[in-house]
C-alpha cells in the first residue's frame, strides 16, 4: 500500500492511500482501491485508480497524482485503458487530467520520475525518458535528456538535481546528477555520489519542486535545491 499525507482546500489535513495492485474482472465493478481520509482516520472518498501504481503524491491543493509502471491498467466505463501513465485526481477522487490524453503525445509505459510541487509537476515518462513540466493545463514543456533510469528529482527555476541508481543488487551506487534546464534538454554535469549521514542506501523518496524526501531505515532526510 502507498500512502502520503496532504491537505485539503479548507485546511484539513487527509491520507490518501492506494493498493499499488488492483485486479479486475470482466463485467465487474472496478475495485475502489484508492482511499482519501480525514484527520480522524475516517474514509471520506474512495474511488478506481487503476493497476499497478508507482507512486501517491498529495498536492498542497488537495489534488492527489499517481503514477504507473509498466503493468498497469485502469477501467474507465467498461473498458480497459493500458499504460495511463500519470493521473491528476481531485480531492473527491475523479480523474482531472490524464496524461495519455494530453495533445502532447508521449510513450507512458512506466513514470520513474514523481515530483509534485506548488505549482509545477514533473515527470519522467518512459521510453524517450525525457522531462516533462505539467500545469493546471497540462504538458508545459518537454526536455530531451539523457539520463536514462532517474529515480527522483528536485527543480528550482533552470537548475534540477536527479536521483540515480546504477548496477545490480546489492551492489547498487546512488549517485546525484546536477543539471542545467535550457528550453528544450536537460544538461547533465559530473554525477556525485550520494552521501546519507549513516551510510545507508534510501529505501524510499518523494520530490516536492525544489526539495527531495529520502528514507534511510527509520529517518527521513531532506535534499534542497
Amino acid at each position: 500500500m502507498l500512502e502520503l499525507w496532504g491537505t485539503v482546500p479548507d485546511g484539513a489535513v487527509v491520507a490518501s492511500t492506494v493498493d499499488a495492485r488492483c485486479r479486475t474482472r470482466p463485467g465487474a465493478e472496478p475495485p475502489r482501491n484508492g482511499r482519501i481520509l480525514d484527520g480522524t482516520g475516517r474514509v471520506v472518498t474512495a474511488f478506481h485508480a487503476g493497476d499497478a501504481v508507482e507512486a501517491l503524491v498529495a498536492g498542497s491543493d488537495g489534488e492527489i497524482w499517481t503514477s504507473y509502471f509498466d503493468e498497469a491498467s485502469i477501467r474507465v466505463g467498461g473498458a480497459k485503458r493500458h499504460h495511463p501513465g500519470l493521473i491528476r485526481w481531485t480531492a473527491g477522487g475523479e480523474p482531472a487530467w490524464w496524461a495519455i490524453d494530453d495533445p502532447v503525445r508521449l510513450s507512458w509505459m512506466d513514470c520513474y520520475v514523481l515530483n509534485v510541487g506548488e505549482r509545477r509537476t514533473w515527470a519522467v515518462p518512459y521510453t524517450e525518458v525525457p522531462l516533462v513540466e505539467v500545469g493546471r493545463e497540462g504538458i508545459r514543456s518537454v526536455r530531451r535528456s539523457s539520463l536514462r533510469r532517474p529515480r527522483g528529482v528536485a527543480v528550482s527555476g533552470g537548475d534540477a538535481v536527479f536521483l540515480s541508481v546504477a548496477g545490480k543488487h546489492p551492489g547498487y551506487y546512488w549517485h546525484l546528477e546536477p543539471a542545467s534546464l535550457t528550453g528544450g534538454e536537460v544538461v547533465p554535469g559530473p554525477p556525485v555520489p550520494l552521501g546519507l549521514p549513516d551510510g545507508s542506501a534510501p529505501i524510499r523518496w518523494v520530490c516536492r519542486g525544489n526539495r527531495m524526501w529520502l528514507q534511510a531505515g527509520r529517518t527521513w532526510y531532506a535534499l534542497e535545491l
